[in-house]
């Protein structure tokens, strides 16, 4: 990854940031964007510090005008752009179906389904206009699989794999290769609020880890970046579950 120019989505914590950490470490430089400005200046200013070159930008992936300025922006400090992950997301309020509000469905939808057509759309004209490169989409096995009071999660992650096969197949003569990583239940602030909202979101966590240990976001990032890389330059339009196993009992 020397060299290469990356832009990572919800990139200030959790999985995007070990994705944003393992970059930098390979030699990539990287635009950081997320709605928490004060982790994502640190781990910029961090990673700077470090060596590495980081720059943040605030964005809400929701929002169409923010997301064409994150890919201008990025454009604008590296020149040119060579891979993207989009990895922002919310988990949204645990209810079941026929308890969830319109306002609840729609902002889980906004970021996590909308956010990432939003971010293929502006995305894809810069790495045409380099020549190529990847797309990393952060889905969930809760993309293939349902979950308990998580309709519109589930929802927008199933629709993340289907944007990104569509994506892959629309693409597959320019270069541009899109894939989807498919994380288990992982260690990251998201999944603790979920623990903490109540004793049966706890439960249900607990009961998902396939060998009694939660994945680590490292863990995860390994699989992104190899994704980015010129190593898997023949992987295009793969959902690729990293789960422990939890899948395949």
């Amino acid at each position: 990854m020397v060299d290469r120019n990356a832009l990572v989505t919800g990139g200030a914590s959790g999985i995007g940031a070990a994705v944003v950490r393992l970059l930098v470490a390979q030699g990539a430089k990287v635009l950081i964007a997320d709605l928490n400005a004060d982790a994502g200046e640190a781990l910029a200013s961090q990673l700077r510090r470090e060596g590495g070159e980081a720059h943040f930008l605030a964005t809400d992936v929701s929002d169409e005008n923010q997301v064409e300025h994150m890919v201008v922006t990025a454009r604008s400090h590296f020149g040119s752009l060579d891979c993207a992950v989009n990895s922002a997301g919310v988990p949204g309020q645990a209810a079941t179906l026929d308890r969830l509000t319109m306002e609840q469905w729609q902002e889980v939808l906004a970021v996590d389904l909308t956010g990432v057509w939003l971010c293929m759309k502006h995305e894809l004209p810069a790495l045409k206009e380099h020549g190529g490169g990847s797309i990393v989409n952060i889905a969930s096995g809760a993309g293939l699989v349902p979950a308990w009071g998580m309709a519109a999660y589930c929802a927008a992650k199933h629709g993340v794999l289907g944007l990104t096969k569509t994506a892959a197949a629309e693409n597959r003569r320019t270069g541009i290769r899109i894939n989807a990583v498919l994380p288990g239940s992982t260690l990251t602030p998201m999944i603790e609020g979920v623990m903490s909202s109540s004793d049966l979101a706890r439960q249900m966590v607990q009961a998902s880890l396939p060998d009694g240990r939660f994945g680590q976001p490292e863990e995860i990032a390994e699989a992104v970046v190899w994704l980015c890389s010129e190593q898997a330059r023949f992987v295009n339009g793969e959902s690729l579950v990293v789960d422990g196993g939890l899948l395949c009992r």
